[in-house]
């Protein structure tokens, strides 16, 4: 036992196995250099807790081991009971306001924190690392009730709590102290404690001068490689202080518990899973704050960007490249509970890690780490952070951490645009059962002066109960798909507002915004959003367009609803700057109940310019750059430039939305002549407003001259625009193209686009359907005897030409299991929210016989031959458009549940107010048996096309009208089974042929196969006939290796 002998030195202390070294309840000052626990370390139990002050100092001697220099190592086997006096709660908050000069702070919770302990108060600046105002102070007075402390000096700097947020306030003190000597503080290295059995309870114990930075392994509270722990092992209400490397390292552990720990002033991430292992851990209450990054010679200046950051390696000075980004939370494997932890500066308050493999002592274990959803992530704060490089953010889910492939064995780092993929956890201990696909959720997050606040790459993330203030953007979500429900984006608060008029160099007034819809593969999804106070006659915006590139451009940016503006004047609602990009012309997003818009019904939002089409301004241009830019307009009596919530410098229309009339995207690739993206880089700048990569337009059939609604397409291209009737004509500078694919990337589920282009006369073709895969076979598009022929195919079976031009229907066949991103549908707040599904594998290609193939004008292009590719053909643009389209046919193939409202002259003419024409409000009103089937609203509507489309949706206003429930869809036989499929029979002539079992699994038959009734697949006994043989020969696709289900029902 060692009691009472202060000032006791020991080289080196050794409990055996079997043996138990027991501290007892008295001060105690000892100096040792290491302490190695084979047996039991008993200072207090679980149930007994130390309150004497115990301090044990770790000092260097020759002749002790590296891995025991400096260090209390509980080894495998042993027991380490630590137990230090209990003080509650170990950090909180202030109730308001401390301002400089002040001694006295008011708290949150009431504490009972004593006289002589030491406390921290956080920054409440943005950039802590640029300038300090982190502050430590003696407590010299506490009140009767807790809630009041005095301190021995008064504060320096002003401390923030308002309504929005309020700064923390810490006990660094405790009852028991390990601390590194002075010796070695010059080295960075302190003391350092490591259990390395299953058994280990550590509480109440201060960690000050402790880490070594330059030895792996050595962090003040560490746990390593011990494996699955039982519930009574823990590291709770400590507390590190100065610390040279590290807080509290989990390492080859699971299911330890870290609760209400604090950190402050700590070099390198503070809270830390190490290898990527580590699951099931409970990291809840803890505290991080003055986090310093290393191998940065400047701390506070931005270094790169996630697009251009340095790569970082492992060296003798930065064992761990990652710390360069350091985190109060580096979180290395998601799959772990952190709950109600609050982080205070760092490059990042919480650092998840998209680490593709394990690292170090566990790097041959078969995991993939990028690929585990978190276990829980809620209730987590974050601030002062973010801004050590562009487009940082408080919460940052990304990087990338592995092996240099060159050595196998230098780490290296990097701030990048990598992608989780998170996948359902069935077994944790079988890290190879992760197939299905699960949603990366991070709920109840709260992040002020946090840059981005919260930036994330990954798929399927959904960020629930997101609270921003102050940040330079309200979040940063990205990924494929992203959802924001319940969210808080305030822009500029009083204390925000006081920063930028009193703090230079801090947070600035311009550049922040809401949100920012990103890159033309991202597809988000958000509801009920509130962005406040935006200032006007600044660079800042609600939402923020994404239009800088002509290389990357989007298709269905996004669907959002319950959007909600608080104080937000009209100029800066969205900032969509006009610029000659592709990303500008594609801009898009479906403001599903026009509460962003102010239109209070289904908008479709998207770039427009009444005096410039983007296009080149010479006397070449197809279409002239003084032209209006209206490729989104649909019908101008249900589009307005004049969008309710936004000023014309917003440079955007908004449009009635119909589910047939919808966002879409084709690529259009001409081989040799349409670029990659890593061609594109190779082609210099625009020169005098022409891009040299332009490569001709497309435009909506039938408006010609002013009214031209058209588009400049470039060699890196695809085209979004709408679905149905209004048809897209491409016109190619250089003539008719003799292959071109056409790839259906995004066709909603039951739409179609008509799609034209110019060939010379006596061209014949080939067009074939190259689904890629092994559901539905390849085709040959037939040739119909007119353009009505074309039209009537539901599946797009078909093509027309008529001399000058070449038709076809491009049409999304949507077998199952749907090859390509299938739609990401919106769950709880999102409900009814959709965003399409995109291919990755069908095209129609297009092969053409021009046997009078023309070279006049030579089809040439920066000094560029592409006589291969193109046959030269004279004429403008209205010499080939082609007509509207006003005959009627299957717009709306496969019809689900939706709002349609009613047009503003249908109002009219029903005698209700433009104010009132909305579901919502003709709901109220009592029109809902009007509106439906049978209705008066139908019955009126004088656009036949138009009736016939909101019939298949029970009518007008069917979800505001409880008719059915939004995106539902009734089962039937969906017209889009190719003839490759069906070879020309319906479902009724193929089922008694017992094909259902190959047919219902594709989605296709199910009212014919028994599906929608339920009554399961049909049994059908057949002769063994040569008829039947040829009747099943006859249905050429290959599906042998698709099993037939073990019931004849289908759920």
């Amino acid at each position: 036992m060692l009691s009472a002998n202060t000032g006791s030195h020991f080289r080196r202390i050794v409990v055996p196995e079997g043996s138990k070294l027991v501290i007892d309840d008295a001060p105690l000052n000892l100096t040792l250099t290491s302490l190695l626990v084979y047996g039991t370390l008993s200072m207090g139990s679980p149930t007994c807790r130390l309150r004497s002050a115990i301090s044990i100092t770790f000092a260097p001697a020759a002749g002790v081991a590296t891995d025991q220099m400096m260090a209390l190592r509980g080894m495998n086997g042993s027991t380490v009971d630590i137990h230090g006096e209990l003080f509650s709660p170990t950090w909180t908050r202030l109730a308001q306001t401390a301002t400089p000069g002040t001694s006295t702070v008011t708290l949150q919770q009431p504490v009972n924190w004593r006289p002589g302990q030491l406390v921290a108060v956080p920054t409440s600046l943005w950039k802590d690392e640029c300038r300090n105002q982190n502050e430590v102070r003696q407590i010299a007075n506490v009140s009767t009730d807790g809630r009041n402390i005095t301190f021995t000096t008064p504060l320096q700097f002003m401390h923030y709590a308002g309504p929005e947020y309020q700064t923390e306030v810490v006990l660094l003190s405790r009852s028991i102290l390990l601390q590194g000597s002075n010796e070695t503080a010059a080295n960075l290295t302190g003391g350092h404690l490591r259990i390395e059995s299953k058994t280990g309870r550590i509480r109440g114990v201060l960690g000050y001068r402790m880490g070594q930075q330059f030895q792996m392994g050595s962090y003040p509270f560490h746990f390593h490689m011990a494996g699955e722990v039982p519930p009574d092992s823990y590291m709770t209400d400590n507390s590190v202080y100065a610390s040279y490397w590290r807080a509290f390292t989990i390492h080859g552990t699971h299911a330890l518990t870290v609760a209400n720990n604090t950190a402050f002033h700590v070099a390198g991430s503070a809270f830390y899973t190490e290898d990527g292992i580590e699951e099931r851990n409970r990291i809840t209450g803890n505290f991080a704050g003055y986090v310093h990054p290393l191998g940065r010679v400047d701390t506070c200046a931005i270094n790169g960007s996630l697009y251009s950051a340095p790569v970082i390696r492992s060296s003798a000075t930065l064992l761990q490249p990652a710390d360069w980004g350091a985190a109060g939370f580096h979180v290395s494997n998601a799959y772990n509970v952190i709950e109600n932890n609050a982080a205070s500066g760092g490059v990042s308050g919480f650092m998840l890690l998209n680490q593709p493999l394990p690292i170090g002592l566990n790097r041959d274990v078969l995991l993939e780490p990028f690929k585990r959803p978190p276990l829980s992530f809620r209730g987590n704060t974050a601030h002062s952070s973010g801004y050590q490089l562009s487009g940082g953010a408080a919460i940052y889910c990304g990087g990338d951490l592995r092996y240099d492939p060159a050595d196998n064995g230098t780490l290296v780092y990097k701030i990048a645009r990598t992608v989780f993929d998170p996948r359902q956890v069935i077994n944790p201990r079988d890290p190879n059962n992760a197939t299905q696909r699960v949603k990366f959720e991070l709920r109840d997050s709260r992040i002020w002066l946090g840059g981005g606040s919260l930036l994330s790459y990954g798929d399927r993330l959904l960020v629930d109960g997101l609270a921003s203030y102050d940040s330079t953007m309200g979040a940063l979500v990205r990924g494929n798909p992203n959802e924001l429900y319940n969210a808080l984006l305030h822009i500029n608060t009083p204390h925000g507002s006081w920063l930028t008029s009193n703090i230079p160099g801090d947070l600035g007034t311009n550049y922040r915004y809401g949100l920012q819809f990103y890159d033309n593969f991202y597809r988000h999804l958000l509801a009920n959003v509130t962005i406040r106070d935006v200032v006007a006659n600044t660079v800042q915006a609600a939402i923020l367009s994404t239009v800088f590139s002509d290389q990357t451009k989007p298709a269905h940016t996004a669907s959002m609803k319950n959007i909600n503006l608080v104080n937000v004047p009209r100029s800066q609602v969205l900032s969509n700057a006009q610029v000659n990009t592709g990303a500008w012309r594609f801009y898009n997003l479906l403001d599903v109940d026009g509460s962003f818009t102010g239109t209070r019904r289904p908008t479709l939002v998207a770039s427009y310019s009444a005096t410039n089409s983007t296009g080149a301004c010479d006397s070449t241009a197809l279409v002239p750059c003084t032209s209006p830019f209206a490729w989104w307009m649909t019908d101008p009596d249900a589009c307005t430039i004049s969008t309710p919530n936004m000023d014309a410098t917003a440079n955007v229309i908004s449009c009635d939305w119909h589910p047939w009339r919808t966002v879409a995207r084709l690529g259009l690739k001409i081989p040799s002549y349409t670029l990659s993206l890593q061609q594109s880089n190779l082609l210099p700048s625009p020169v005098n407003n022409v891009n040299i990569y332009d490569a001709g337009v497309v435009t909506q059939f039938g408006l010609t001259g002013a009214n031209r609604r058209a588009m400049v397409i470039t060699r890196l291209e695809g085209v979004t625009g709408l679905t149905g009737r209004g048809g897209w004509y491409v016109h190619w500078r250089l003539g008719a193209p003799k292959t071109i694919q056409v790839w259906a990337e995004t066709v909603p589920r039951g739409t179609s686009i008509l799609y034209a282009s110019r060939y010379p006369p006596g061209t014949t073709f080939n067009v074939t359907r190259n689904a890629q895969n092994n559901l539905v076979p390849d085709a040959q598009l037939l040739q119909a005897s007119s353009l009505a022929g074309m039209l009537a195919s539901d599946s797009g079976d078909y093509y027309y030409f008529d001399g000058r031009l070449l038709f076809f229907k491009v049409v999304d066949t949507w077998e199952l299991p749907y090859p390509g991103r299938e739609p990401a549908r919106g769950v709880g707040a999102g409900a009814g929210l959709m965003v399409p599904g995109a291919r990755t594998r069908l095209y129609l290609q297009v092969d053409a016989s021009m046997p009078n193939c023309s070279t006049s004008p030579y089809p040439s292009q920066n000094g560029q031959d592409f006589s291969g590719q193109f046959c030269a053909m004279n004429g403008t643009v209205d010499d080939y458009l082609p007509p509207a389209i006003t005959a009627p046919y299957n717009e709306w193939t496969i019809p689900y549940c939706a709002d349609v409202a009613p047009h503003p002259s249908l109002c009219f003419f029903m005698g209700v107010a433009a104010a009132d024409c909305t579901c919502a409000a003709l709901q109220q009103q009592g029109n809902c048996p009007a509106l439906g089937l049978g209705g008066a609203w139908l019955a009126a509507t004088g656009d036949a096309n138009l009736a016939a489309n909101v019939a298949k949706t029970q009518g007008y206003c069917s979800v505001s009208c409880s008719r059915c429930t939004d995106g539902d869809e009734r089962c039937n036989n969906i017209p889009v089974m190719p003839l490759s499929v069906s070879n020309n029979r319906t479902c009724a002539e193929m089922a008694p042929l017992g094909l259902c079992y190959r047919l219902a699994p594709l989605g296709y038959c199910l009212d014919t196969c028994g599906v929608c009734s339920g009554a399961g697949l049909p049994c059908v006994d057949l002769p063994a006939s040569a008829s039947f043989a040829s009747a099943l020969a006859a249905t050429p696709f290959a599906l042998a290796s698709l099993a037939a289900p073990s019931t004849p029902a289908l759920a």
